[in-house]
């Protein structure tokens, strides 16, 4: 692959921004619901711990999936940071479901989505990157 180095920057760069900006999002939701004083109906949303079953199972589903990314990381290039932002999407959907109660949760839903679409949107562009370069190649020969 001619661009690998191209390719590792898009991903580090992506990954990063993602990741600040689940940082700073999840931070600024859990500040206003800490520091607003609600009444009525807009108590709904607050920050609290919960922890059920579900939560166990996003949970063993990040480790299990992480764990094979770290086992397969060199192997999986270019579609390693992809994956790894799936995950980081997983980890973000798990912090709201566990740090908050009611609709707020759908924060972390919303932060799952966008990165699964980013995480997807990089696997297909790399996926026809590599197939037009293994074309070029075969055509070449």
């Amino acid at each position: 692959m001619k661009n690998k180095n191209t390719l590792k920057t898009i991903n580090w760069v992506t990954f990063i921004f993602i990741v600040l900006v689940g940082i700073i999002t999840a931070w600024m939701i859990l500040y206003d619901l800490n520091t607003q004083v609600t009444i009525g109906e807009e108590g709904q949303s607050r920050a609290g711990f919960r922890w059920g079953i579900f939560h166990n199972i996003i949970l063993v589903t990040i480790l299990l999936s992480a764990s094979f990314l770290g086992f397969a990381w060199k192997f999986l290039f270019p579609f390693n940071v992809p994956i790894a932002i799936i995950i980081a999407g997983l980890g973000y959907q798990l912090f709201f479901l566990t740090f908050t109660i009611g609709w707020v949760g759908l924060n972390g839903t919303f932060g799952l989505f966008i990165a699964f679409l980013i995480g997807i949107v990089l696997i297909i562009s790399y996926a026809v990157i590599i197939f037009l370069e293994s074309r070029k190649i075969s055509e070449m020969k």
